[in-house]
């Protein structure tokens, strides 16, 4: 259900799509089974994986300021048109770049905003203000939420500004967002996925005792039994025979530039990926492509033979377990494929490469070019994976864990939050 708490809450989660909902979701769930109070701020298209599984929350729409008249028109010129097949209402999104756009004009001016945004766009947005009353209006003990940038930045910012502990959980290697997570006070508990990871943080400056390895909640069932069973279920269900042998495309946004660096990517890329997977399968017997968008893509499917499409309805753990191997650009799907057991193919050929260093960390095969990816593929097939064990549950207790500790350090004195300091 949609809607913004009354009063206080223990904890305020916050997080986009993707990846970063299915992290946080099952830890929320968690808590509140425990009688620990939540919130969540589900960012664009977190909402409708909130929504299917009945937890409560509210997006930038119930929050202050969103139906006033500037933020109304600010967001209906930088949101565009409304699309009527888009994962994010239209109301959200307007509301979305209105309050964004809205602190920009805060902090610089009408025309130092606009000329922001005409350089940035909605990568240039980070709605500390915004957060700021947020946080004022539902006083958390303690706020969590992953290491995107953007709205879930900002909360942190806020949370550093107005003495609130954070919890900050990462998904992957955050090549590009340690930058600002090593920054001083910015989280007070830092989860990670294992032990290098860990060392890279600390060694791009984050504090020993602030950075704990807990997995990452999204892939505690990936290779459970009752995965696998229901991987072989939707095997049998999608027609697929033992012998035939089933790839799995998990295509990914390709900006016209990195969000961080600034360096030019291929838009086309995906597209381009898919158009020659589809032309391998019509070539190879026995062989067929499930094809999977991300929330944020807006394409529209091409039924083939031997291609079928896989909506966001569909589990994907269930689907990573049904299909023979998997192909990325930078998809957190390449990673959940390895610990699920499957060969993993990444498209070496995008600005978020060495973002998601699948093949340099010997996840995936790499490919430099798309005429190799019919060779890679079949390399791939050949080859026979093994599933790292992941226990049922064993990351969202860890996370939910470190959540009740950082509770059981806050206290409230009713107007700031602190962290009783323990060095």
């Amino acid at each position: 259900m949609r809607k913004l708490p009354e009063g206080q809450v223990d904890v305020l989660f916050a997080s986009y799509g993707g990846g970063h909902v299915t992290m946080l979701r099952p830890v929320a769930q968690a808590l509140i089974r425990e009688g620990i109070s939540v919130g969540f701020l589900g960012l664009t298209t977190a909402q409708a994986d909130l929504e299917r599984h009945g937890l409560d929350y509210f997006g930038f729409a119930e929050l202050e300021g969103a139906d006033s008249a500037a933020v109304q028109a600010w967001g209906r010129e930088f949101a565009g048109p409304e699309v009527s097949d888009s994962p994010v209402p239209y109301h959200e999104s307007v509301a979305y770049h209105g309050l964004n756009f809205r602190d920009q004009v805060a902090l610089w001016g009408a025309t130092q905003a606009r000329t922001h945004y005409a350089t940035h766009g909605r990568q240039g947005f980070l709605p500390v203000q915004t957060m700021e009353t947020l946080l004022t209006q539902l006083k958390p003990r303690l706020v969590v939420a992953t290491n995107s940038p953007r709205a879930e930045k900002a909360l942190f910012i806020a949370a550093r500004n107005l003495g609130i502990p954070a919890l900050c959980l990462v998904d992957l290697f955050a090549i590009q967002e340690v930058k600002w997570i090593a920054q001083p006070a910015y989280a007070s508990r830092i989860c990670v996925l294992n032990q290098q990871i860990a060392d890279f943080f600390v060694a791009n400056g984050c504090k020993p005792e602030t950075v704990v390895i807990t997995g990452n909640p999204a892939f505690d069932t990936l290779s459970a039994p009752h995965t696998q069973a229901a991987g072989r279920a939707l095997r049998t269900e999608r027609g697929f025979g033992d012998d035939d042998k089933v790839i799995l495309w998990a295509s990914n946004v390709e900006p016209d530039r990195h969000p961080f660096t600034g360096t030019a990517g291929d838009p086309t890329l995906p597209r381009r990926v898919e158009a020659e997977l589809r032309d391998i399968v019509a070539t190879e017997p026995g062989w067929h492509l499930v094809v999977r968008y991300h929330p944020s893509e807006n394409v529209e499917f091409v039924p083939q033979a031997n291609v079928v499409q896989s909506t966001r309805k569909e589990n994907l753990h269930a689907l990573v377990n049904a299909v023979d191997a998997v192909v990325v650009i930078a998809s957190t799907v390449g990673l959940e494929a390895h610990l699920a057991g499957k060969p993993v193919v990444s498209i070496d050929m995008s600005v978020f490469t060495n973002d998601a260093p699948y093949s340099r960390m010997g996840i995936s095969r790499g490919v430099n070019a798309l005429d190799d990816l019919r060779g890679t593929l079949r390399a791939a097939l050949a080859s026979s994976g093994n599933a790292i064990p992941s226990g049922s549950g064993v990351a969202c207790r860890a996370v939910a864990d470190q959540i009740k500790s950082l509770l059981s350090e806050a206290r409230y004195d009713g107007t700031r939050l602190h962290a009783r300091r323990t060095n």
